[in-house]
């Protein structure tokens, strides 16, 4: 009998102790917990896998209280690259790395390899955001998103024409919550290689250099998402 993969597996990145935007740690904390909780309520059979990128310490207390919700909490504390794309303000570079650097660990590592083999699906879900009513993780077992990504669609660019066409960026794809099917994970780190060159070479952020590197035959996009998470640099709450 044939093993089919039937897990979904959620990387929740996050930076609980950053002094970037206007968002104190203490509430970063209190939102990130929230959404790993909405997260596991909506996906109860999901495999939560919670990578923080903070560049200070993060007292093991904070880990302790959202392992109630995760299977998987790892700290890249003290990582050189991710400590100075931080403390450099570059957070879409930031966030590459530390998807790459996680993938790559799931690939490597001998016991998460092992539990990498049972998974179909890989999310990238961002830390302070909630799942909301609608979420239903069942749609994405359609037989149709083999071998896709899902994001919400597209959005036009708010950047200046003339930034758009040197960046050959003229939408986004919205990076708070996105999928893949497992078998495009080797596409996906290569990917994220180009989109963190797009980033440092034209000046775009994350969101435009997905649009501009994913491939498109391979890009399923949905209305909603249904999630909403805050914004790091104002405050304000997003429905997607």
């Amino acid at each position: 009998m044939s093993f089919i993969p039937d897990k979904h597996l959620f990387i929740v990145t996050s930076a609980l102790n950053t002094g970037l935007g206007v968002i104190n740690n203490g509430l970063r904390f209190e939102q990130t917990l929230q959404g790993v909780k909405s997260l596991r309520e909506k996906a109860p059979e999901a495999i939560i896998f919670l990578a923080d990128a903070s560049p200070q310490p993060v007292d093991d207390i904070l880990f302790e209280a959202l392992g109630k919700y995760t299977n998987f909490n790892l700290a890249f504390r003290g990582d050189p690259d991710l400590c100075t794309l931080s403390n450099a303000g570059l957070k879409s570079q930031a966030e590459v790395i530390l998807l790459h650097k996680t993938l790559s660990l799931l690939k490597s590592n001998q016991d998460l390899s092992k539990m990498m083999a049972s998974v179909k699906r890989i999310y990238k879900f961002s830390g302070r955001t909630d799942m909301i009513d609608g979420f239903d993780i069942a749609r994405y077992d359609d037989p149709s998103l083999y071998g896709k990504y899902t994001f919400k669609t597209r959005i036009p660019s708010w950047m200046p024409t003339m930034a758009q066409a040197h960046s050959s960026a003229d939408h986004l794809l919205i990076t708070r919550l996105y999928s893949w099917c497992a078998s495009l994970t080797d596409d996906y780190l290569a990917t994220l290689m180009r989109i963190y060159e797009a980033t440092n070479v034209h000046g775009i952020d994350t969101e435009h250099a997905h649009y501009r590197e994913i491939n498109k035959n391979y890009l399923v996009e949905f209305d909603n998402l249904y999630c909403q998470g805050t914004m790091a640099s104002t405050g304000l709450v997003e429905v997607y």
